[in-house]
């Protein structure tokens, strides 16, 4: 992730400069409006006007906040977001009233995983008016709960298999042995008997067959190929919902730059090495501007933070939204969402 220097050592403010950059950060993610100093003095009396103007001159010198237009009142810089959000924000608690208007969502899941991601993400996204982005356990190893073989013609068999989470994977392999449906039938069964629950280093361990059948062989050979498939694209999962949030946002009027996000959240692979890339601990973590390392996210702020499903299984779960987003307030619902998911898909996974 690329990082201004200055923000790792960021200007020293005193008491006054930080509560009127805080002030600032406060009415510009609320309204969208520069902010002045007269529309600031009414919110800190103890200072004059003439006073918070002089001040507002500083910050701006300094980095903190830009002045669009010389009339205009001033807006924070992403170095500003990021003064704010590392020493200034107060982390608000979620209210009761929207705990429990979120609580009924979490409470009828669906019994797989990616459909319990796609609710995640839909609750998210309602909650915080922006674009919610999750992805799958990351350490998550397909293992194998059962497997049916269907012969569709004497050489292709249709493979369906259910992992563990209840994720279904369904694939068309070409064999070169004769392949009639009632072997088939059999060689499932036994696949079912034999290799339950485990992955597909663990069936590579198990002793060779004490025959060789052809067939057999075959199948299982490429039974094992889609267990290794699935296991080197588990982290790509990626959902995300709220795309519509975006539009509603004046800094994405301009089409081409709405474009320009748009094409990284549709090319989920791109995303998911991105996420994966942050390197988002058990905390929360704020990527503001050009600290995402992406060129197409200038204008956007990223709020993640990870959630554990169990056995060491993690996954990412946040928003992204211009850089001028209510950061106090969308940090609460990233965390609940979190361990909202968190929780079902222990339940779903370990079932």
């Amino acid at each position: 992730m690329l990082r201004d220097p200055i923000l790792e050592n960021p200007l020293p403010l005193d008491s006054r400069k930080r509560e009127i950059l805080k002030a600032v950060v406060s009415d510009y993610t609320a309204t969208g409006v520069p902010v002045g100093s007269h529309a600031l003095a009414t919110h800190l009396a103890a200072w004059s006007s003439a006073t918070i103007r002089n001040e507002l001159s500083t910050l701006v010198d300094v980095g903190y906040l830009l002045q669009p237009h010389t009339s205009a009142g001033r807006v924070p810089s992403d170095m500003g977001y990021r003064y704010y959000v590392d020493f200034l924000m107060e982390e608000k608690e979620l209210p009761a009233a929207e705990r429990r208007q979120l609580e009924p969502a979490f409470r009828d899941l669906p019994a797989d995983m990616e459909g319990i991601l796609e609710v995640a993400a839909m609750v998210l996204a309602q909650a915080t008016d922006a674009l919610s982005i999750v992805t799958g356990p990351r350490s998550l190893t397909a293992r194998l709960k059962h497997i049916d073989l269907v012969a569709l013609t004497p050489q292709s068999v249709l493979v369906l298999a259910v992992l563990e989470g209840n994720l279904i994977r369904q694939n068309v392999v070409t064999v070169t042995q004769t392949a009639e449906q009632e072997a088939l039938s059999k060689l499932a069964q036994m696949l079912n008997q034999t290799w339950n629950a485990l992955t597909a280093d663990e069936i590579s361990a198990l002793p060779a067959p004490p025959s060789v059948h052809a067939l057999r062989d075959e199948v299982c050979a490429r039974v094992l190929d889609i267990l290794r498939g699935i296991d080197a694209s588990q982290g790509t999962i990626v959902v995300h919902d709220g795309m519509r949030n975006l539009l509603r946002q004046p800094e994405f009027e301009d089409v081409a730059q709405l474009e320009l996000v748009l094409e990284i959240i549709d090319e989920e692979r791109v995303l998911g090495q991105m996420l994966t890339s942050l390197d988002v601990d058990k905390g929360l973590k704020v990527v503001i501007g050009r600290e995402s390392g992406v060129d197409q996210l200038s204008l956007c702020s990223l709020v993640l933070t990870t959630y554990a499903a169990g056995g060491g299984r993690i996954g990412t779960l946040g928003i992204l939204g211009p850089t001028r987003m209510r950061y106090d307030q969308v940090a609460p619902r990233v965390r609940f969402v979190a361990g909202k998911i968190g929780d079902a898909l222990k339940r779903v996974l370990d079932s």
